[in-house]
């Protein structure tokens, strides 16, 4: 006979009893089946009847005492976490033979995974879909926590409530698995079609602008969705539409397999930054004369590839000409913080008056395409060898914090704890390397500076349209990941005709200064 004790709900009202609770283990566990309404670790048992069902944790094998307080410690994080069905209760069991195991009783619901198989009810896939999100992104947004993503994790009641299924959840990674999740529903529902994927995605942007206002987080979902693996053409375009309809636009053409005639070639392929050598811009600050100079020599040079690492507009009197040059441009290109300022038109505290004082200028000489162009940029690129962002790697905004002397050693320990080696990055207008060789920190700011000696390494090219750290010039950097390396280059060109637009637009002095200092 089994011995039930009834440690507490997650609405802390009692809804078994140890009796019907018993009855329900006597009538024996329910096999487990992928694919199935039942599955679960081999080291999970499951006891079901029509109402409702015992998941036993066979594999904590704890004494009576450690085991009731594991109940009561995870009893009381899952009363914080509010993401499972409100009439769970957890179970402190002695089974017939004497042994103590833990389990939980809850309603039974329908599991989201087996709804989603058919595609009768596509209205009904989608909306439980978008529950899915709201809980899953609610619980991150409000606790730091992230749930397991597999669709068998989630399921739904009679009246249309989401609940969290697992007793598992797990530390917050900024979207990272959220955006796997996303690519490996598409991977799986083979009716997943252009429309749907495009609702889907529009309702997703305005479901996590609610959630996370103002923190362009759907770019930064976007930006993940960027290196997810789709198997062939379709899945691939169905995962570009999704991509499209987070950034606000959808790809315009279909790949051949989708419609009969094949699309025309687009007009700039951004290719990943695979070859030998990829150019790094940083902090362009709206200054065309700069930007051609460097672009000029990077043609000449025969490189094609490279990274716009933020900051195209602010500072500087050529706004219009810069985004329109870099539209045509086959670079990366990421956002920056002037970049978010003016599209938006939202300016933190952080902003000097003068930062201010462009940005709203800015916004009055662009055309509402162009400042949608930067509104959907992505705020970082993450490649298998290399991350790039405007500010900071360990910055949740990704690009107001600045990496310098005071903070260089703490985005050092967060890139060496998690597992990143070569963060590219701008926003500090100052050209070198703050690299790690085991826990030896060092500054290097010689033209070239190998990279394949250090563990972690953080590469700022300096700024193209405002550099600080004395030189007239527009400087970048180039890297030779053959030879794993990068040189820091400063190219001289005429400034004179910016400091003319500056003060004929009547935008601050200091700004005129500042080009002619060089900081």
């Amino acid at each position: 006979m089994w011995t039930i004790e009834l440690i507490g709900s997650i609405d802390g009202q009692s809804h078994y009893s140890p009796k019907y609770v018993g009855e329900l283990l006597n009538a024996g566990p329910q096999a487990l089946a992928l694919g199935s309404d039942f599955v679960g670790r081999p080291c999970t048992q499951l006891y079901v009847n029509n109402t409702d069902v015992i998941k036993v944790r066979t594999e904590l094998a704890l004494p009576v005492d450690k085991a009731r307080a594991w109940l009561q410690q995870a009893l009381h994080n899952e009363q914080r976490l509010r993401v499972h069905h409100p009439y769970k209760t957890w179970l402190l069991l002695l089974t017939p033979s004497g042994e103590c195991q833990v389990g939980s009783i809850c309603p039974r619901l329908y599991p989201v995974n087996i709804a989603l198989k058919s595609a009768a009810d596509r209205r009904h896939n989608l909306d439980l879909l978008m529950a899915v999100f709201k809980l899953y992104l609610n619980l991150a947004k409000t606790t730091g926590h992230k749930l397991d993503e597999g669709l068998s994790n989630f399921a739904f009641s009679t009246e249309g409530d989401m609940y969290y299924l697992d007793d598992e959840y797990y530390g917050w990674d900024d979207f990272t698995a959220f955006a796997v999740m996303l690519g490996v529903y598409i991977r799986t529902y083979h009716w997943f079609d252009n429309a749907f994927i495009e609702e889907l995605g529009h309702k997703l942007q305005v479901l996590v602008e609610t959630i996370f206002p103002g923190t362009h987080s759907h770019l930064t979902i976007a930006a993940h969705l960027q290196t997810v693996f789709m198997p062939n053409a379709d899945k691939e375009y169905l995962l570009r539409t999704l991509i499209g309809s987070l950034r606000h636009h959808p790809p315009k053409t279909p790949p051949a397999a989708i419609v009969e005639t094949a699309p025309p070639a687009p007009k700039v392929v951004r290719r990943p930054a695979n070859g030998r050598f990829f150019a790094l811009l940083g902090d362009i600050h709206a200054n065309y004369p700069a930007l051609n100079c460097v672009l000029d020599y990077l043609a000449a040079e025969r490189i094609d590839q490279g990274i716009i690492l933020g900051d195209i507009v602010g500072y500087g009197p050529d706004p219009k000409e810069c985004i329109q040059r870099l539209q045509d441009s086959t670079f990366h290109i990421i956002k920056g913080n002037h970049d978010e300022g003016v599209a938006s038109g939202n300016t933190p505290s952080s902003f000097s008056s003068s930062s201010k004082a462009v940005i709203h200028w800015t916004i009055g000489q662009l055309s509402a395409d162009e400042r949608q162009w930067l509104s959907e940029l992505p705020p970082f690129i993450k490649q298998d060898d290399w991350y790039a962002v405007h500010g900071a790697p360990m910055d949740a905004d990704y690009f107001y914090a600045y990496v310098y002397i005071m903070t260089y050693q703490d985005n050092l320990d967060y890139m060496q704890q998690n597992g990143l080696a070569l963060c590219f990055h701008g926003h500090s207008h100052i050209p070198g390397v703050f690299a790690r060789n085991r826990h030896k920190d060092s500054h290097e700011t010689g033209q070239t500076v190998r990279l394949s000696t250090y563990q972690q390494a953080l590469v700022c090219p300096g700024s193209v349209g405002q550099p600080r750290n004395g030189r007239q010039e527009a400087q970048f950097a180039i890297y030779d990941k053959e030879q794993q390396q990068v040189t820091f280059i400063g190219l001289p060109y005429d400034n004179a005709p910016v400091i003319a637009k500056l003060r004929q637009f009547n935008l601050p002095e200091e700004l005129s200064l500042r080009l002619l200092n060089g900081r």
